[in-house]
């Protein structure tokens, strides 16, 4: 029955997606439609191989659908649904520690859009979005991910944004942004099924300034960001994501972040990608005070392969132990693999899922077009720990304290497109754990993932 649940959506969802249309015989109203097929196979999670859960292999698969509708002129509504099963072939039920682990694993039938546009509202040079949507600002390093417990199936923010269009190619965005703990809010599941999407509710504001005129071919962005998170309240805080369940400590507190970003050509061949933010507030009933730092040094090679190398660091700062105030850098809605698949499932043996911080990285990067359809992309990472914040005892249970060495991190990423209806790629990431863990989680990790996405 289990395997009912999870191939029936899937069979429903993939003939509307086989019915729809690119474009209606309306113009005013346009569809479009994907389905991603994943195979996922993951390695000693937790760098621990004696876990009874340490190997993970699954298969996702994610349909959507959505279309527009043109109301009037600059007056617009669109909608995406979306869902997502997967099947687990490891761990088995009885390899999980805690109750209620799925074999196969049916989520909600959702909308992760939902949103009414109006421009240029009065002849005023604004655009405004009131509803779902997603909302990336930059490289997503702080804003483009509000639902980090279910994966990459959705990155939706309920929002209202307005975006002003000024003098000397500028843009001012000013958002407002009110996110539930879990998918039981309008609009719900249209299958009744109650998802936790991230471990408290959030609410904030977003100012985001952009210029492209100071410096001819540059970005100059400026950003203020406010985030309020208040507990919720689940009895025990037991959450059950994607047939995994698992605890995950609830935050509360008003954070605030001011910062500045610029990418830019240095010169006809080097171009350079630079941004740094300060945080202040409260969390969890400790005065916030971190910083952060994300940049890269890319060389266009060019050549037949238009190869380019890249150079990245990145500082995120870590809780000082010894501090009655909270230092650890808050990535706000930034929690989604930048750099590194396997790390989003390392990260919880500190913080939590995909919450980066405490942390120095080094890379150096190659990307290649091996075909005009066709990319290669290889990197190292050499990772850090800022602090050896161990003030809790999952912390002291998994950190060394001997050492900050992170690890030494190598991926690879080969994209393709088939045609205009299919594309795929081939990640694999391999960790080698330093000294900063304990000596029981520095069993060298892997991640592998294959995946094809049909699309109309």
């Amino acid at each position: 029955m289990r395997c009912a649940r999870l191939t029936r959506p899937l069979i429903a969802l993939s003939a509307l997606l086989l019915a729809a249309p690119t474009q209606a015989a309306d113009d005013a109203f346009d569809w479009g439609a994907d389905l991603r097929l994943r195979h996922v196979s993951i390695g000693n999670v937790g760098f621990n191989s004696d876990s009874p859960t340490a190997e993970r292999n699954f298969q996702r698969y994610r349909a959507r659908l959505w279309g527009g509708y043109e109301i009037d002129p600059g007056v617009r509504l669109d909608a995406r649904l979306i869902w997502e099963g997967r099947h687990y072939v490891l761990p088995t039920p009885g390899g999980w520690p805690l109750p209620g682990f799925e074999r196969n694993y049916s989520g909600g039938v959702l909308f992760d859009r939902l949103v009414f546009t109006l421009e240029e509202p009065g002849g005023l040079p604004l655009t405004l979005k009131l509803g779902r949507q997603d909302l990336i600002f930059g490289n997503g390093w702080l804003v483009l991910e509000s639902s980090p417990f279910d994966g990459s199936r959705s990155i939706y923010f309920d929002a209202a944004r307005a975006t002003l269009d000024l003098p000397g190619d500028t843009q001012l965005d000013l958002v407002y942004i009110d996110q539930s703990a879990d998918t039981g809010r309008f609009p719900q599941a249209l299958n009744g099924e109650v998802e936790d999407q991230v471990e408290q509710h959030e609410s904030g504001v977003i100012l985001y300034a952009r210029n492209r005129a100071l410096i001819p071919g540059a970005d100059l962005d400026g950003y203020f960001i406010y985030k309020h998170a208040r507990p919720n309240e689940t009895p025990g805080n037991l959450r059950f994501n994607n047939g995994y369940p698992f605890t995950s400590p609830t935050e509360r507190g008003d954070v605030y972040a001011a910062g500045a970003r610029i990418d830019t050509p240095l010169t006809e061949r080097w171009r350079l990608r630079a941004e740094g933010v300060y945080e202040w507030g409260t969390r969890n009933g400790r005065d916030l005070d971190a910083l952060g730092f994300n940049s890269r040094l890319t060389l266009n090679l060019g050549g037949g392969l238009d190869s380019k190398l890249h150079l990245d660091y990145e500082y995120l700062s870590g809780d000082d132990p010894d501090s009655a105030g909270d230092q650890a850098f808050d990535p706000l809605w930034g929690r989604w693999p930048q750099w590194s698949e396997l790390m989003i499932y390392q990260w919880p043996l500190e913080t939590r899922v995909g919450e980066a911080s405490n942390l120095h990285r080094a890379n150096l990067g190659w990307i290649a077009q091996l075909l005009p359809s066709t990319r290669l992309t290889l990197d190292y990472h050499a990772l850090w720990a800022d602090q050896h914040s161990t003030r809790s005892a999952a912390q002291l249970a998994n950190i060394s304290g001997a050492g900050d060495f992170r690890g030494h991190l190598f991926t690879a990423w080969l994209k393709t497109r088939f045609n205009d209806h299919l594309a795929g790629h081939l990640v694999a990431e391999y960790l080698q754990p330093g000294d900063y863990y304990a000596a029981h989680r520095r069993d060298n990790g892997y991640f592998v993932r294959a995946e094809l996405t049909l699309s109309w």
